[in-house]
């Protein structure tokens, strides 16, 4: 979600720290402006007289003494939701926050903005429309999902559509459902929204509240999971179960109202996660839950208690899978090493304010320059030294260009868990920033080690114009959730460069992209908290699945209808397949690829996850070393990846892959080959045990069925041998 900062500002140029009974220290940055805003409008109110507002409620992360949690809870007026051992999610009044900070028995109170879906969009990324489905050896059999729970927290759901049915479109498939953008909330023990459980009850709803606006969830929910209808477009786990939570963020801000904003935060969205879970753990199964959103995180400690929350989720079949975020194109980091006396990068901010965050190591100073009118020495220049600012304060000046203005400001706090002081700078302009002039930001201190972050919406640029200020890179940009240490977080990677929509016209998006190698846009790490992310990548481009048909019920004019693909009836509405483009649609695909992981290893954990990934994934650029900032392990490979889970990677003589033209399956106790093309040469078929016994060889001259020995029931191995290598690899099957 869009950071608020900027419309905090003037709370905070009004308000005056001393004097309250405010731990800041104990605060992140979004509640301590929370505090710092309802600080200012009370006092506003009470300089005009203006009658009390409604009490604001704050979800937020706190951290406590667990011995005075009902204490607590109590005194400061809370609703707890959940707790694990000193980590718990909260309702707070917003009036107790300030109290309870400075209460002995509370250590940390947290709480950020939700994110923004991370699709690709022409106005953000390199004119990609949407964009297509994985590649076929990712739909496997015998394993399909089947008793695997998949759950998408996202926006825009279309309850209604097919795609969430099983193949034969009768069985629905989606069993629980969490609104949180409900106004129908008489009753619901939820802290927003409602919740539907059971499949007549969630499809009786039709969509999700902002389900004539947006669609987005129902593309990942397809890519994930769904059935394929009477298409070729099938989801990777598509016949597992269906948990779903349609979650608010930075597109959903008008169907909330004003007074309950604070409630939507990161804490509702770990909360929408545990959903999930708790629902799978109801049905005695285990979970993926996949998150295509993110934002740009609070300097990595900001979000300690977010990542410390999901870390306590995670575990024996509980995985988490989240985007890596659509940053890549943009040049969104700048650091000046020790030993460095300054350094810095041009601001690349198309509106009239930018917010940018610095963190350094010890003492420093930014300057702002102003270069105006093509000049290649600064016309006005700006100093902010910190030991100018001090800490949770806030320095503001302003810069001059002819005749135009650009107040920044400076704030200043120290981290709550690193020796480091974080710095926001604000930036606000009496017009488009990028048209008074080029402005630089710059880190000077030669004995510290500072670092500038940026966004895709405020980025960084190297220009000309002064080349001492060239540093800006694209990096370091991974958005959070994926950033944390137990969310396995997925970049994009281009496969199938266009497609041919509804109207018969082929759109390309080649541009920039080689098959199999990392999409242009993808976020690239390492993250703020230097973890090597994000953790893998997968097919982001073109990925085609099911699209709301409210959304396109409600928006016949909207441009994105232009990358649909196909439009079919089913009980007297109007669906379609949609091309997208982004992290966003790579994300479902590894939970997908995860769920059926998990139909294999039902306690399969995180790192176990993590850990097959390394084995197993493909490196699509031989150069690199791996994992990298990049690729992370490199493209998922769900076929060796179940191969080494179940064991039969250590079978000698067993290819690691499956052929190329040739499909293998098992039915009515015979072995069924599909020829994509007839072989030059009789082939081998050795059939394994998952132990390794050898059980049946043959060879078949492209027979198409070849009978079998009786067999006991359960999985075997295929293995096919032929000197037309596209014949050769190997398939498991169930008996």
């Amino acid at each position: 979600m869009i950071r608020r900062n900027l419309i905090l500002l003037v709370a905070w140029l009004l308000a005056t720290l001393p004097g309250h009974a405010t731990d800041y220290r104990k605060l992140s940055g979004h509640v301590r402006g929370i505090m710092l805003r309802q600080e200012a409008m009370a006092a506003s109110r009470q300089a005009v007289r203006q009658p009390q507002q409604p009490q604001r409620q704050l979800t937020a992360f706190v951290r406590i003494n667990p011995t005075q949690a009902s204490r607590l809870w109590q005194q400061y007026g809370c609703r707890p939701y959940a707790r694990y051992g000193d980590l718990a999610i909260v309702g707070i009044p917003v009036c107790n926050v300030g109290p309870m900070s400075d209460d002995p028995a509370v250590r940390r109170i947290e709480a950020s903005p939700s994110g923004h879906t991370t699709m690709d969009t022409t106005a953000i990324i390199v004119g990609a429309n949407r964009l297509h489905i994985p590649p076929r050896n990712l739909l496997l059999q015998p394993f399909t999902g089947h008793g695997v729970v998949v759950g998408i927290m996202d926006i825009g759901f279309d309850l209604t559509h097919p795609n969430f049915y099983d193949a034969s479109a009768t069985n629905y498939r989606i069993g629980a459902f969490w609104d949180q953008l409900s106004r129908d909330t008489v009753g619901s023990q939820l802290p927003v929204g409602r919740d539907y459980v059971g499949a007549d009850v969630v499809r009786a709803q039709q969509h999700s509240t902002d389900g004539l606006m947006q669609t987005h969830g129902t593309h990942t929910l397809g890519i994930a999971a769904g059935s394929g209808y009477q298409s070729t477009y099938r989801g990777i786990a598509f016949d597992s179960d269906i948990c779903i939570v349609s979650n608010a963020v930075t597109e959903s801000i008008a169907l909330i109202d004003s007074t309950d904003l604070d409630k939507y935060t990161t804490a509702i969205d770990a909360l929408g996660f545990k959903y999930i879970f708790d629902y799978a753990d109801s049905q005695g199964k285990p979970c993926v839950a996949s998150l295509s959103e993110g934002y740009p995180p609070y300097l990595d400690e900001e979000d300690s208690l977010y990542a410390a929350f999901l870390d306590s989720l995670s575990g024996p079949g509980h995985i988490i899978v989240a985007s890596a975020g659509n940053e890549g194109i943009a040049k969104t980091y700048a650091g000046k090493p020790k030993g460095v006396v300054a350094a810095g990068a041009f601001i690349q901010a198309p509106n009239s304010q930018a917010f940018y965050r610095m963190k350094a190591d010890g003492p420093m100073a930014l300057s702002v320059y102003a270069y105006s009118g093509g000049s290649q020495v600064p016309t006005d220049t700006l100093r902010f030294a910190s030991a100018d600012i001090p800490v949770d304060s806030l320095k503001a000046d302003t810069l001059f260009i002819k005749g135009d203005t650009c107040a920044v400001l400076v704030g200043r706090y120290p981290s709550a868990f690193a020796a480091d002081t974080v710095y926001n700078v604000y930036l606000l302009a009496n017009k488009a920033l990028t048209s008074l002039a080029n402005i630089a930001l710059v880190m000077e201190g030669k004995e510290t080690q500072a670092e500038l972050f940026g966004s895709s919406s405020y980025s960084l640029a190297n220009l000309p114009t002064d080349q001492r200020w060239n540093t800006a890179v694209s990096a370091h940009n991974i958005h959070a959730p994926g950033c944390f240490p137990s969310v396995i977080c997925v970049g994009a990677t281009a496969h199938r460069l266009g497609f041919t929509n509804y109207k018969g016209v082929y759109n390309d998006y080649s541009a920039g992209r080689t098959v199999g190698c990392i999409s242009p846009y993808s976020s690239t790490g390492p993250a703020m908290n230097n973890l090597t992310k994000p953790n893998v990548v997968a097919p982001g481009d073109n990925i085609i699945s099911s699209y709301s048909s409210y959304y396109i019920e409600a928006n016949p004019e909207a441009g994105d209808i232009n990358s649909d693909v196909e439009h079919f009836d089913f009980q007297g509405r109007t669906y379609a397949w949609n091309a997208n483009t982004g992290t966003s649609m790579a994300a479902p695909v590894v939970a997908g690829v995860i769920a059926l992981w998990l139909q294999a290893r039902p306690d399969l954990t995180p790192q176990e996850v993590a850990d097959v990934l390394s084995r197993t994934c493909r490196h699509p650029e031989t150069t690199l070393t791996y994992p990298n900032p990049t690729y992370g392990y490199g493209e998922i490979d769900a076929y060796r990846g179940l191969l080494e889970l179940l064991g039969i990677n250590r079978i000698e003589g067993v290819s690691l892959h499956q052929p190329a033209r040739l499909h293998i399956t098992m039915q009515d106790g015979q072995l069924q080959l599909q020829f994509d093309e007839t072989p030059s040469a009789p082939l081998n078929i050795r059939i394994y045990t998952l132990n390794g016994t050898l059980v049946h060889s043959t060879t078949s001259a492209a027979a198409t069925s070849i009978p079998l020995p009786s067999l006991s029931t359960g999985l075997y191995v295929i293995q096919a041998d032929c000197p037309d290598r596209r014949f050769t690899g190997s398939q498991i099957v169930r008996f």
